[in-house]
């Protein structure tokens, strides 16, 4: 009787997402299924080919991946290779038998509601967006399908409160605020002594959403105020030519340098003072914070989503203004030559340091979802 009960309560739980590949959703997912697993029979199903995965995962997970990526931007290839990949995730997802689905990513949710429309066995099906949604690349044509298919989920998990105003279409009951949830391992830098030569830190993929354009000019301007640093970048993408081109068109190749994608990130922040984020929009900015859970005093973008749900001006952190190079370099500045300031936002992120117990409320949110049937 007692083994029964305790098998009652093993679900059977399919998380699906593109790739594992670093990135905050990716990351978001292997911690969500590494916990999970814990207590249940859990499977990973991705689109990529490759079975390494950039975040570690537990023994207990079942991988499978599908190989369904695909490089061809024709978009008439893109409907077909959609069509196939339904196809396929049907009939992986059959094979499965999961009880819960959750899925991560607007394209990946479409894919996912559309392939178990008539796969009766699923009790639970939760979708999570993880960007602003005004930036996607086709849009109209995303918000159309959304309006049709997001109702076949039974909860969107979205990661800020001020990001719920894009999906009216949905019933508020289906909508859910969690936010992301992060290493346990990220160790609080303890000493935080600016030396002669200050140490920037940034991260993210090395596309225009990120600003580093915005980030090379606010630096260019702090070298012709005779500011000694260096500034090291943490990513890959498809604008990495163009700013290297930009680094080197602002002399600063002895200052600024491209680090491409590091595994021990987490070990990496505690090696600097400042960390900028300078995007010009967010889903949630996980490298953010990270960087404050690790201690560095942060400065960001006032853009959506996240930051000025993440940062209190002054008092945990600096905002500046967004895709505004000159109030970068200008907060940056002032800041660097307040030690007052520096110490009160050292003090404050002390207190705030405490990934265990905010990760513990956020694994009980999506741990709530999965209990009501």
């Amino acid at each position: 009787m007692i083994l029964l009960t305790i098998s009652q309560l093993i679900m059977k739980i399919c998380i699906i997402i593109s790739t594992l590949s670093s990135g905050g959703a990716e990351r978001n997912a292997s911690l969500l299924a590494n916990y999970f697993s814990k207590s249940n029979s859990v499977s990973i199903v991705t689109f990529q080919r490759k079975k390494n995965t950039h975040y570690k995962l537990s023994k207990k997970i079942n991988l499978f991946n599908l190989n369904l990526l695909s490089q061809n931007n024709n978009f008439f290839f893109k409907i077909i290779n959609f069509i196939k990949r339904v196809y396929v995730l049907n009939r992986k997802i059959k094979k499965i038998n999961p009880e819960i689905i959750i899925s991560f990513l607007e394209t990946m949710n479409l894919t996912v509601l559309i392939s178990t429309l008539f796969l009766k066995n699923i009790k639970i099906k939760i979708i999570s967006d993880r960007n602003n949604p005004d930036k996607s690349e086709r849009r109209l044509l995303l918000l159309f399908l959304k309006v049709i298919f997001y109702q076949f989920s039974n909860f969107l998990v979205l990661q800020t409160e001020a990001i719920k105003k894009n999906y009216k279409f949905i019933n508020k009951n289906k909508l859910r605020v969690i936010a992301n949830t992060f290493s346990e391992k990220i160790v609080f830098k303890k000493n935080y002594k600016l030396k002669s030569k200050l140490k920037f830190i940034s991260v993210g993929r090395l596309e225009k959403q990120k600003g580093y354009d915005v980030l090379l000019s606010a630096l260019a301007k702090l070298k012709k105020r005779n500011i000694n640093f260096i500034c090291d970048i943490y990513g890959v993408g498809s604008q990495a030519n163009f700013i290297k081109n930009l680094i080197l068109s602002y002399n600063l190749n002895n200052f600024v340098f491209l680090k491409g994608v590091r595994k021990n990130i987490l070990n990496i922040y505690k090696n600097y003072d400042f960390y900028i984020l300078s995007s010009r929009f967010e889903g949630f900015p996980n490298s953010l914070v990270e960087a404050m859970n690790a201690g560095i005093i942060s400065i960001s973008s006032d853009c959506d989503y996240g930051p000025k749900e993440i940062i209190k001006n002054n008092i945990n952190g600096v905002i500046f203004k967004n895709n505004d190079s000159d109030d970068l370099s200008n907060k940056i500045y002032n800041l660097i030559n307040n030690k007052k300031r520096i110490l009160l936002i050292r003090k404050n992120l002390k207190k705030k340091s405490n990934t265990l117990l905010n990760n513990l409320k956020n694994y009980q949110k999506w741990q709530n979802l999965i209990k009501k049937n």
